[in-house]
């Protein structure tokens, strides 16, 4: 992490609540990683690869002004995201690009997401949704669409 461009987001002076046991699953993947990452990554920034097989969500608040407004994206997004329990990619640039855990990133959201900075793609490991977030605060996700229905299906 100490390598990572952005790792100083997880330094015990930026972050203090984080543990090691936590930074430890903050995984930067290699320059040449990153870059396979984002040739998967650029397909599913296409809207038009997503029509059809995702269902995109409402444009949500992504705001981190206070623990109220962090505490309710966080609930949104977990609400929108529990049934899926597979690892999390996320990416700033081609160049820049981690692994982490779904719960480390609900926890730390505020640490991966900068405001009025951050312009950031996250998807799931086996690609069951993708979120955007924009540097205006604001997020919106798409959620594989067989997924939706085997839900509405146990309901």
């Amino acid at each position: 992490m100490s390598e990572f461009e952005l790792g100083w987001r997880w330094a015990k002076t930026h972050s203090p609540d984080i543990s090691k046991l936590e930074i430890e699953q903050i995984l930067p993947v290699s320059d040449i990683e990153s870059r396979r990452l984002n040739k998967v990554i650029q397909y599913f920034e296409n809207d038009s690869n997503l029509r059809g097989k995702y269902t995109e969500s409402d444009w949500m608040r992504a705001s981190s002004e206070s623990d109220e407004k962090i505490e309710k994206f966080r609930k949104n997004l977990d609400a929108i995201l529990e049934k899926w329990e597979e690892g999390v990619i996320i990416t700033w640039n081609r160049h820049i690009t981690l692994k982490t855990s779904k719960e480390i990133f609900l926890k730390y959201w505020t640490d991966f997401l900068y405001p009025s900075s951050d312009d950031v793609t996250i998807i799931s490991e086996k690609t069951n949704w993708v979120m955007f977030y924009h540097h205006i605060e604001v997020a919106n996700i798409w959620t594989r669409i067989s997924e939706n229905r085997e839900q509405l299906l146990t309901i």
